[in-house]
């Protein structure tokens, strides 16, 4: 699936957003499609690349693909854990999915790590922590499933 269709995709899915993100996408829309094809791409050897509808859906629910106030582009990684507060770049975040594949085993576990921190917030002793990551996964989960259903014209 391309970049473009990815983006049109949620614009389809998403006809009404918070603030002026739909505006910021559509104007935005050339820098998200080439930051969609950067993080396609292998970031470092033998480190496994996140499914680029995956990780769309991640940038879009974390900071509508860079457009949240404040974001300066972002999608919701900082530049390294010793920066926790600083914002990093469209391959800060892949970087961190493809770290949570790596440490997870799965493409579930290294979602809910970028949000919650932990592969299975099932285990936290937090109630808070446990939900937030069961409703987390199941926006990404339905983002992704809109995005490959407008791909393949079901939608």
């Amino acid at each position: 699936m391309t970049p473009e269709t990815i983006v049109l995709a949620i614009l389809a899915m998403f006809p009404y957003m918070s603030g002026n993100n739909r505006h910021c996408i559509e104007t935005q829309q050339a820098r998200i499609v080439q930051q969609l094809r950067e993080v396609s791409q292998p970031h470092e050897p033998g480190a496994p690349v996140p499914p680029v509808e995956l990780t769309a859906a991640v940038a879009f629910a974390e900071t509508h693909l860079g457009c949240d106030i404040h974001e300066g582009g972002n999608w919701g990684a900082p530049i390294d854990a010793q920066h926790r507060h600083k914002a990093g770049t469209h391959m800060n975040a892949v970087r961190v999915l493809s770290r949570g594949y790596q440490r997870c085993g799965s493409w579930d576990g290294a979602v809910l790590r970028f949000r919650t921190g932990l592969c299975n917030p099932r285990r936290s002793p937090s109630e808070r922590v446990r939900q937030q990551g069961a409703h987390y996964l199941r926006v990404i989960h339905r983002i992704v499933e809109g995005i490959r259903a407008h791909g393949e014209g079901r939608s």
